[in-house]
């Protein structure tokens, strides 16, 4: 896949969208789930909102899905946790 560049984006070299429809690379992938990472650090793209960010991690996650990548740990390990019931001790109220 070729990455093309983008203005609002920190690392132009890895900016790929939904729109590309060709293959993705396993150093593609790797990018990407670095790049996913690198959005959750204090101080990386701090010209782009908490919102932005988050975006853009959502769009991330799709890319890698729709390649048929796996996702960062992270974000696996995140909705895991997300969908576990938590019983609160005994005696614990």
């Amino acid at each position: 896949m070729q990455a093309r560049a983008c203005g609002n984006n920190p690392s132009p070299e890895i900016n790929m969208t939904a729109n590309d429809a060709q293959p993705m690379s396993q150093r593609q992938a790797d990018s990407l789930r670095e790049e996913w990472a690198l959005l959750l650090k204090m101080g990386y793209a701090s010209q782009w909102t908490p919102a932005q960010k988050m975006a853009r991690q959502d769009e991330i996650a799709a890319l890698l899905l729709h390649a048929g990548q796996a996702l960062p740990r992270a974000l696996t390990r995140r909705e895991v946790l997300v969908n576990v019931d938590v019983v609160p001790p005994r005696g614990a109220q």
